[in-house]
């Protein structure tokens, strides 16, 4: 059967329904087949819109109340359909098909015996329109998670991820794994050959498919499920990690992190073993993330400010380990960057979504006078900025403290004298009240945003710069070309400039030592020097950014 008929089959039982409500005489039966159309054509939309939430299971297996009785028709037919192919099967309720992993069917009451004989204690429910056994009262010591896809489709490559690292943890924790969907043959089958493929790098879809079939021999995928599972081996960019090491700075934003703390944790800890390291005053996040990268850290999760986040990274780039963040920080501009503006919104969540996906990016690197530079280096407004939003201003004022600085700066008007040289090219003689050189920066780092907001893997610097003005009142209609760059990526040109470089040389012109900020820490030498390494760092990222 093609998936792409079956809202089609569904539409067309819901249509037949509806014409027997309306045809045959009598209330009960036009109340039964109008629930019948109603029922129908709801589970043909959840198809066609590919929504399994229409069923509202919830986590621990349950779907609500209301929903069982909505979509009554439709769930007695399938319950018919599925026990007359249980018997036609003649199969058991599930099959080992490799080191404690079994693929099978729905569960009931009365497998729970055979269960704990077997000693299976976890189960991974990958079925949407069924309720699961309520576990908790049946004292069976089961591990349960559901990830709900449709019959006959294809999971996302998120609840993909989702399913692996689930597994990858329980099987770390001793446990076997029981993957269900409805018959056992086609989303049990997916999930199972999608751990296998990850576990055994040089096995093949077919070879794999096959090994699953000599095992449970109704194991079948459709054509959707069986390119989805190829694309997948293909490419696939989950991280099966043993352990991820979480690196915590506990005062970046007024101590963010020990109210977040017990929340990570319950997010994480089904699918991973975490090794949880603080800084302290005399023990940095670059110190810590060394120690995770010498055990050979396959995944090492970076909590804190950006300081905290460029401080593990100094570490991990060019390596094997990759790298995640949590932003618990004031600004959180780098998270900004990766994300776009939805890191706003439940930031915790959304980066524990992102680290259980397994996603990755590789993404360039600055540096800076031998610093590790992700964001941006500055010089002028920005790091005068950074230096008048003192962590009490921050504590108290959180992000307003940077546009009070901001704001202090302008009304300043500094004017510096610079020489620049560009790709080491001879340098010039500029006057300026802010530069910039990034690597990225979100829409909020406006003092970047000279055309756009800065690309992080496109092996460029890119150089914002403003004019100097007689007073810093007029510094208002600069930020506001900034404001209009970086929503149209068009540069103006008139209270500002921009240009791409591959390395930059800054020093002041009067011999004076020059400040600089590098991902929001305040420097100070002779010279300010940055290069790109490209591609550096491999990064977690989520499937979809919002800008």
């Amino acid at each position: 059967m093609q998936v792409s008929y079956i809202p089609f089959y569904y539409l067309a039982g819901a249509l037949t329904a509806l014409v027997l409500a309306l045809w045959l005489p009598g209330w009960p039966l036009t109340l039964l087949f109008g629930w019948s159309f109603v029922a129908l054509a709801m589970v043909a939309s959840a198809y066609w819109l590919d929504m399994a939430s229409l069923f509202r299971k919830r986590q621990g297996g349950t779907i609500p109340l209301a929903i069982r009785w909505l979509l009554v028709p439709f769930l007695l037919g399938v319950r018919v359909y599925n026990a007359i192919a249980r018997r036609r099967d003649g199969l058991p309720g599930w099959h080992r098909v490799g080191d404690n992993l079994y693929v099978g069917r729905r569960l009931f009451g009365s497998d729970i015996e055979q269960l704990k004989n077997e000693g299976i204690n976890a189960i991974l429910d990958v079925t949407a329109e069924f309720d699961a056994l309520d576990w908790s009262s049946e004292n069976a010591n089961i591990a349960y998670l559901n990830v709900p896809v449709l019959d006959h489709k294809a999971p996302s490559e998120q609840q993909i991820h989702q399913a692996m690292q689930w597994i990858q943890q329980q099987h770390q924790q001793g446990r076997k794994v029981l993957v269900h969907c409805a018959l056992g043959r086609g989303r049990s089958v997916f999930m199972v050959a999608a751990y296998l493929l990850m576990r055994s790098h040089h096995s093949s879809v077919q070879d794999v498919l096959a090994s699953i079939k000599d095992q449970r021999r109704v194991a079948r995928l459709n054509s959707v499920q069986q390119q989805k599972l190829e694309a997948f081996a293909h490419d696939h960019r989950l991280l099966l990690a043993k352990r991820a090491w979480i690196i915590a700075n506990p005062v970046s934003g007024g101590g963010k992190w020990q109210q977040q703390k017990d929340a990570v944790k319950a997010l994480l800890s089904p699918y991973f073993e975490l090794e949880i390291l603080e800084t302290t005053e005399t023990t940095g996040a670059d110190v810590l993330a060394k120690r995770a990268v010498d055990a050979n850290a396959e995944l090492v999760i970076a909590c804190g400010g950006d300081g905290t986040l460029t401080e593990v990274a100094s570490v991990v780039k060019d390596s094997d380990t990759v790298m995640a963040i949590i932003p618990l920080g004031t600004a959180n501009s780098l998270s900004q960057a990766l994300w776009g503006m939805s890191s706003k919104i439940s930031p915790v969540s959304a980066a524990c979504t992102t680290i259980i996906e397994g996603r990755s990016r590789a993404i360039d690197v600055g540096d800076v006078n031998g610093r590790t530079m992700l964001l941006c280096a500055a010089i002028g407004f920005e790091q005068q900025m950074i230096e008048k939003a003192d962590r009490q201003a921050k504590n108290k004022l959180g992000q307003l403290a940077y546009l009070q600085g901001l704001w202090r700066a302008c009304n300043e008007n500094e004017v510096l004298p610079l020489h620049v040289s560009l790709n080491d090219e001879p340098a010039e003689a500029w006057q300026t009240s802010s530069l910039i050189v990034a690597n990225a920066a979100p829409i909020t780092t406006l003092l970047a945003q000279g055309q756009g907001s800065p690309m992080m893997d496109d092996g460029k610097l890119d150089l914002t710069w403003i004019e100097p003005q007689s007073s810093g009142n007029q510094h208002v209609f600069s930020l506001i070309e900034l404001l209009y760059s970086g929503l149209t990526e068009e540069n103006l040109g008139i209270n500002t400039g921009y240009t791409q470089a591959n390395a930059v040389e800054v020093k002041r012109r009067d011999q004076k030592p020059l400040k600089y900020v590098v991902d929001g820490e305040p420097y100070q030498g002779d010279s300010m020097k940055v290069t790109l390494q490209k591609r550096a760092l491999k990064i977690l990222v989520p499937e979809r950014v919002d800008y």
